[in-house]
């Protein structure tokens, strides 16, 4: 029964993240409207009587989740975002488990223990990583001269260089283990090197945590990218407004348009779900594979006792 549920929560996980790849790549092909169309203020005759019509609009036959204050409609924003919310987020995560693996393999298979990076370790590991992501790019995201793809790419870095540690220790931890191993000292001993190895060897027995780690990795920057959300800084650049003060997203990315439509949750709550929705259940597509991926791991190791 566990057996199943794991396949199940695997094949669902893969299902909804594989739908929402499709969206983020024909996303703005398939959208009913223009980016930049705006709708504007019209009279309507509705019983015989000129009624002024405004967005925000509900939704309607003509906009399916309705439009935002600004009258740009919702479905578009969503599926012209789903590229930055989607392809940043996966690419932030495949960096940090490249570097970080093969750092961890390297200081896993030295001869000593590197204190210098233990102590980096477990002092990196009790800071918030969204502090230093935050007042890193803050002055640089808002209202910045830069080009949204320049923004882009400067979080990816940030993020991905600053994520790299907690890989790092994951991978030392169990590359230290299997370094003990009877297969791995059988090797050393007839004189194998520290690459073939880690390649031969370590790696293999790697594959599927690495695999996990790198989903964990993309829940875990998506987690993030919503931490700064709140505070306004949205992947690929905010646009300060003022009088009054106001915050908006230049890529229509998923987070930045739910952080700018906060104002409407009480009201209008179409403008915040429609985004929120989209979100969770990107959230919920990788967490189930993460799941999936454990029942599987977890019912191999029963079978074969040295993994």
């Amino acid at each position: 029964m566990n057996k199943q549920k794991g396949r199940i929560s695997l094949w669902l996980g893969f299902f909804i993240v594989s739908v929402l790849s499709i969206v983020a790549i024909i996303g703005p092909m398939v959208a009913p409207y223009d980016i930049n169309f705006q709708v504007r203020a019209e009279y309507v005759e509705v019983n015989g009587t000129q009624v002024i019509v405004s967005p925000p609009l509900p939704p309607s036959e003509k906009y399916p989740i309705g439009t935002d204050k600004w009258g740009h409609d919702m479905l578009t924003s969503l599926l012209y975002g789903a590229r930055y919310t989607l392809f940043v987020t996966i690419a932030c995560a495949l960096l940090r488990v490249m570097l970080g693996m093969i750092i961890g393999l390297k200081i896993g298979m030295a001869d000593r223990p590197q204190r210098w990076w233990l102590s980096l370790e477990n002092a990196w590991g009790h800071v918030p990583l969204f502090l230093p992501v935050y007042f890193l790019l803050y002055r640089i995201n808002i209202n910045s001269p830069l080009s949204s793809f320049g923004l882009v790419m400067i979080f990816i870095i940030v993020v991905s260089v600053l994520g790299i540690p907690s890989v790092v220790s994951s991978v030392r931890q169990k590359t230290e283990q299997l370094k003990e191993a009877h297969f791995v000292t059988a090797a050393i001993s007839i004189g194998a090197s520290k690459n073939h190895i880690m390649l031969r060897h370590i790696l293999p027995q790697l594959k599927e945590q690495i695999m996990m780690l790198f989903v964990m990795e993309i829940i875990g920057v998506m987690t993030l990218m919503g931490q700064l959300g709140i505070f306004n800084l949205f992947i690929g650049g905010t646009i300060q407004q003022f009088d009054p003060s106001i915050f908006l997203t230049k890529t229509y990315e998923w987070v930045g348009l739910i952080g700018q439509a906060r104002a409407f949750l009480q009201t209008k709550q179409w403008i915040f779900f429609a985004p929120l929705t989209a979100f969770m259940i990107a959230i919920l597509g990788f967490t189930l594979i993460v799941n999936g991926m454990k029942k599987r791991y977890e019912e191999a190791y029963n079978r074969t006792p040295y993994v």
